[in-house]
């Protein structure tokens, strides 16, 4: 009697004297008197590996990608399991017991790998709390169970519930705690369940920070439960499991529905309250907006009859300014006038008496008697009144005044014969000066010298 073992099968065969035989395929045997098994083929891939234990109780891994035929005689069990695969931001804590001295020694295995242990290695499980299925914000003991461990930012929700105020008040807080892992080793030290520690933590901070004050009085500092120095508890103990709290936010309240029903109708009290008084300050701002404006408007009337007036003044300044100019020029141009005016009298009055003179010095070398000539022409007037010779006349008379006045045996003549031909001179010339002051001839020169 004969059986096949096809080629990547692997059989067993059992003689009558209990010697057995393993076959490998592709090959026909004789199984006459010989039990025949066909073995089992276990075969792992490389995400996977064959833990299987041996008939001395000897437990060993294998690797994949690999297979293996469980030979019953040589194996009690054989069993395929998943390698664990580590992201760059997970470990793994392996505990790793030596044969010898049987010391049990632990280390972290980080990523990112793919991570198979040993027959004398095993993983730690973390048993934590976890948040429940059914409400988000509600954190159960033993409802987180893994191996892979995150060691990148983190964060939970979590309601603080049954906080009484001082004044009895029963309310919910609602919190979200931000947090990192910073020393994996003082935490697996430390504690087993950090988000256990975490939870009773601020469950004591904000308990201790609720019971200082009045309902009224946590609404209105509740903003401070956003502050890290609030917590104090739990800032210390995750310090402590080498953990650090980054950030707690504080996401509200709530109170039981009595409770939140006062409230609501206070609140909608004060908001009625704020609204007049809104309003009323609205009414008040719009008050002083249109007295502000009033006499906003007041002052720039002010100001731009101001600059109305400032400007009329300017213009007349200009004015009178331009007409004085005006005025000033023509007085200048009316004073040459008279100048240029008065020097062409002066000037034809100079010619006349040059000429005088001269006709009168013809007479002379005629032997007229020029005094006589002089009376006759001008009678003797009731009064002579002093007459102002100009200073060019003066001189002239001063030259030629001996010459006119009749004297004998050139003698001195006398202060009125000189006076009185001044005189005669003067009004034959028709000057409307007077005499300033005569002074009589010296004694060497004989000329009178006349000074304005």
């Amino acid at each position: 009697m004969f059986k096949t073992v096809r080629d990547g099968e692997r059989a067993l065969l059992i003689d009558k004297r209990g010697q057995s035989m393993v076959v490998d395929g592709p090959q026909r045997v004789s199984v006459f008197r010989k039990s025949f098994q066909r073995l089992q083929r276990v075969s792992a891939d490389q995400y996977q590996y064959i833990q299987f234990q041996k008939a001395d109780g000897e437990v060993e891994h294998m690797q994949g990608p690999c297979s293996m035929f469980i030979n019953p005689l040589l194996v009690e069990s054989a069993v395929v399991k998943q390698a664990h695969s580590l992201s760059a931001n997970e470990v793994l804590v392996v505990y790793k017991r030596d044969r010898g001295d049987r010391i049990v020694q632990r280390r972290i295995q980080y990523g990112p790998t793919i991570f198979t242990p040993s027959a004398d290695e095993w993983l730690h499980e973390f048993v934590w709390h976890g948040t429940d299925r059914n409400n988000k914000t509600k954190k159960i003991p033993g409802g987180l169970r893994f191996t892979n461990l995150r060691v990148i930012p983190d964060q939970f929700y979590y309601n603080t519930a049954d906080v009484r105020t001082k004044d009895d008040a029963l309310i919910s807080v609602k919190l979200m705690l931000f947090f990192e892992l910073k020393d994996i080793e003082r935490m697996l030290n430390q504690t087993t369940d950090p988000i256990g520690d975490f939870i009773n933590a601020v469950q004591a901070d904000v308990i201790t920070f609720a019971s200082q004050m009045n309902y009224d009085e946590f609404i209105d500092s509740s903003s401070q439960l956003n502050e890290l120095k609030n917590y104090p508890q739990l800032m210390g103990r995750s310090g402590t499991i080498g953990y650090e709290v980054t950030k707690v936010v504080f996401r509200g309240y709530h109170a039981g529905d009595k409770l939140q029903g006062l409230h609501d109708h206070s609140i909608e009290k004060r908001a009625q309250l704020k609204v007049r008084m809104e309003e009323e300050q609205q009414k008040q701002d719009l008050t002083d907006s249109k007295l502000c404006n009033q006499q906003q408007t007041s002052v720039l009337q002010q100001e731009l009859l101001k600059e109305q007036k400032v400007h009329q003044y300017s213009m007349e300044k200009q004015q009178l300014t331009h007409q004085m100019e005006l005025d000033t020029k023509k007085h200048r141009e009316r004073i040459e006038r008279e100048k240029d005016q008065r020097m062409a009298e002066l000037e034809a009055q100079r010619q006349r008496q040059e000429e005088e003179t001269a006709h009168l010095r013809e007479l002379k070398k005629l032997g007229v008697d020029l005094t006589e000539l002089l009376v006759a022409q001008h009678p003797k007037p009731d009064q002579v009144s002093p007459t102002l010779i100009p200073l060019f006349l003066c001189k002239v008379l001063s030259l030629y005044l001996p010459s006119l006045v009749p004297t004998s045996h050139h003698s001195t003549p006398s202060l009125p014969v000189a006076l009185f031909s001044l005189g005669v001179l003067a009004n034959s010339l028709s000057l409307p000066l007077q005499v300033v002051r005569v002074i009589t001839p010296g004694t060497g020169g004989g000329n009178i010298h006349i000074h304005p």
